[in-house]
């Protein structure tokens, strides 16, 4: 395996976010609020001086409160002759900041209102009511991102510091809005485009990745190792964040692993031993602690497998669509026959393999196998 510095290897793609699908009236909308938003800022950059200069007349924080509810009737001192405009620019300042909050706070409630009844029709319709399309326009350089090369890229062919649309990133801010591309796919220059996934940071961030519809039906099998959607849940479905999880492993910033021969890979039970110990039990029907002292099992290969040393003088993490986790160097071979032991060894499908006369190189553990 080659060694690369996938910091020099980057694939640029779009960067969104959920502005960029509203409607005409929806961005109106969405435009008058951050107007709001902005005037009521550049007022509040008014007060801090006029507050400091009530405090040298002599007024307390609670004076200063009155005036700013304009309630200056209620001062427990007389307002003196000199002092009558500065109250009256703070109050007239403050009924401003009032007014542009509650203009701000009207324009949002009647953004989301908009959101939720246009995402509600979607629903009712199942996705033929309308379908979002970016905004013409708005993809320009400050839109562009870079990630690292990836199984997916290279499954994709996207070309290294060339500008990709089979990919976009979507960073959520109006979740009626992510609900109705996520479920109903959203449209740029004609193309349709579907909901890929998210990695944990990502939902963190709350980004999504979606991908081109024409290349999603091109690599699907390849992406998801030969299942569907549909055959997933005809078994009894999937977690959905284990899901997107496991989905974004292609997206893992990756060297590519040229000389890897899948024909040379078994994937076997993890090895646990039973523990002796003090240790607090959780019941997952009520959540229940219970101090115990017995034995419990203990996975020691918890995300680890092993491969020898003829393939890699070095431990690495492995990724790959459906597998992850840490691959450490071990001759198992040596091993079994300096210890006499059976070359034999049973995979997680109850076939047996002779990891010497098959040439076995590399041993997954199924916690690393994400999808058997």
């Amino acid at each position: 395996m080659e060694d690369v510095d996938i910091l020099d290897v980057q694939i640029n793609m779009y960067s969104v976010d959920t502005g960029h699908f509203y409607s005409n009236h929806e961005k109106y909308l969405h435009d008058m609020n951050c107007k709001y938003r902005r005037e009521r800022n550049y007022l509040n950059n008014k007060l801090p001086e006029l507050e400091k200069n009530l405090k040298e007349f002599g007024y307390s924080k609670d004076d200063i409160s009155l005036f700013r509810s304009n309630k200056s009737e209620e001062v427990e001192f007389e307002i003196l002759p000199e002092h009558i405009d500065t109250i009256q620019e703070y109050i007239k300042w403050n009924n401003l900041i009032r007014h542009k909050r509650e203009k701000a706070k009207d324009s949002k409630e009647k953004l989301l209102t908009l959101l939720s009844n246009k995402v509600s029709q979607n629903e009712k319709t199942d996705g033929k009511d309308h379908i979002r399309e970016i905004r013409e326009g708005s993809l320009t350089d400050n839109n562009v991102i870079s990630v690292f090369d990836s199984a997916l890229t290279r499954t994709i062919g996207i070309k290294q510091d060339e500008l990709t649309d089979a990919l976009m990133v979507v960073q959520v801010y109006y979740f009626d809005v992510f609900k109705d591309i996520s479920f109903y796919g959203f449209t740029y220059k004609g193309e349709k485009y579907k909901y890929f996934t998210s990695s944990a940071g990502q939902i963190r961030k709350k980004k999504a990745v979606f991908i081109k519809e024409s290349v999603w039906n091109r690599i699907e099998k390849t992406v998801m190792c030969g299942l569907t959607i549909d055959k997933i849940n005809s078994k009894g479905g999937n977690n959905v964040n284990k899901h997107l999880a496991y989905m974004a492993l292609t997206n893992s910033a990756t060297d590519l692993w040229g000389n890897f021969d899948i024909d040379k890979s078994i994937v076997i039970d993890d090895f646990e031993s039973n523990v002796y110990g003090t240790f607090d039990f959780i019941d997952e029907s009520d959540y229940s602690i219970t101090r115990k002292t017995d034995y419990v099992p203990i996975p020691h290969t918890d995300g680890a497998g092993m491969m020898l040393p003829s393939v890699s003088q070095k431990n690495f993490m492995f990724r790959a669509p459906w597998i992850k986790g840490l691959l450490g160097v071990f001759d198992f071979r040596k091993f079994v026959e300096v210890n006499h032991y059976s070359s034999i060894i049973k995979d997680i499908y109850g076939k047996e393999h002779d990891i010497i006369k098959e040439d076995i190189q590399v041993i997954f553990t199924k916690s690393q196998f994400k999808m058997h």
